[in-house]
């Protein structure tokens, strides 16, 4: 691991733009029915839900991200100890996540669902929690040297899907409601990836500190 962070201190805040300018429209549209329905609508609880489901993958994207550009390329011994690696693979999987959590900015007010009576919202997560599998496959087959790193973000995202997959199912089977089905859904992978938030802010805050 890293153990100072000087190259992404100084690069971050080109992310406050970037989320703002993503995130202002679809936010407002939010915050709009939000003023003119009430909380008590269901599709406002479940868009407000949405919203934050959006903000918390999008804020764990770039806190993951940051921390394995920095160890993997710019670190002064990282040539030496990730060898083979290919920063065009790494960036474009990188755009590829941060424009999938873009899409689900499009669709947070849509109901509209899909098959097996999932909403598109919900199909875009499993896009966003997925691209990690392509990513791998990728590195494998190229034989990366840091395949480990990507085999853990991987299982990650796989056992987050996983998890928020079984409790859509038992959650539509216990009450026959897709809504309350997507709230149980969206409620757990808020929680997973809060927590995977504050464990990425440990791993910052113990680099800045070693």
């Amino acid at each position: 691991m890293p153990r100072r962070l000087p190259d992404l201190h100084r690069s971050a805040f080109w992310l406050y733009g970037a989320t703002a300018a993503v995130m202002r429209e679809p936010m407002g549209a939010v915050l709009r029915h939000a003023f003119e329905a009430g909380f008590h609508d269901w599709q406002v609880r479940l868009e407000v839900l949405r919203l934050g489901i959006v903000i918390l993958l999008l804020s764990r994207l770039f806190l993951v991200s940051g921390l394995y550009f920095e160890m993997v390329f710019m670190q002064p011994d990282a040539a030496v100890r990730y060898p083979r690696r290919s920063y065009p693979v790494d960036f474009l999987t990188g755009l590829l996540h941060f424009m999938t959590g873009a899409a689900l900015t499009t669709v947070m007010s849509s109901h509209l669902r899909l098959a097996g009576g999932i909403a598109s919202f919900s199909w875009i997560v499993v896009a966003f929690l997925s691209i990690d599998i392509f990513w791998l496959a990728v590195a494998v087959a190229r034989r990366f040297s840091a395949v480990p790193v990507i085999a853990e973000h991987t299982k990650v995202n796989a056992g987050m899907l996983g998890i928020c997959g079984v409790v859509w199912i038992a959650a539509r089977l216990a009450r026959q409601d897709p809504v309350f089905a997507d709230q149980a859904a969206l409620g757990m992978l808020a929680a997973i990836t809060l927590l995977g938030i504050l464990r990425q802010i440990r791993i910052y805050e113990s680099l800045d500190h070693a």
